[in-house]
């Protein structure tokens, strides 16, 4: 009876170590640098889950400041297909002054995360 059940154990064992190996060696989300012709703003793009995304546009000159909100929000509309989107901003808010009177300390990059809900996520809530 030992010995029928010493095989099930090993393969079992090997299927375990297997499978937690392969989470160990899952593919981490690659950062792409990419840069948006029409409002001149160089950014990084972090996919981190299937409608996840963690984006980061690179601090630029103060009147630069509006080209780069409104770019974020059109980006988010265009990885999102038009669907619903949550924008959670994690730092880089900038003063916005129209006439500045003095020098602007150094500002962050606008880093930001963006979630998409699906057709799915709508309907559930319903």
């Amino acid at each position: 009876m030992k010995g029928l059940n010493s095989p099930r154990f090993t393969i079992g064992a090997i299927l375990v170590a297997l499978s937690s190996a392969n989470t160990a060696f899952a593919e981490k989300a690659e950062t792409e640098k990419l840069y948006d012709f029409d409002n001149k703003v160089h950014y990084y793009q972090t996919k981190i889950g299937e409608d996840n995304y963690k984006i980061k546009i690179k601090s630029d000159d103060y009147k630069h400041f509006s080209n780069q909100s409104v770019f974020l929000l059109r980006h988010a509309e265009r990885l999102c297909r038009g669907n619903t989107f949550m924008l959670k901003v994690l730092e880089g808010v900038q003063e916005y002054e129209r006439f500045p009177t003095k020098p602007r300390a150094y500002q962050p990059d606008l880093s930001v995360l963006l979630q998409c809900e699906t057709k799915e996520d709508t309907s559930k809530g319903k």
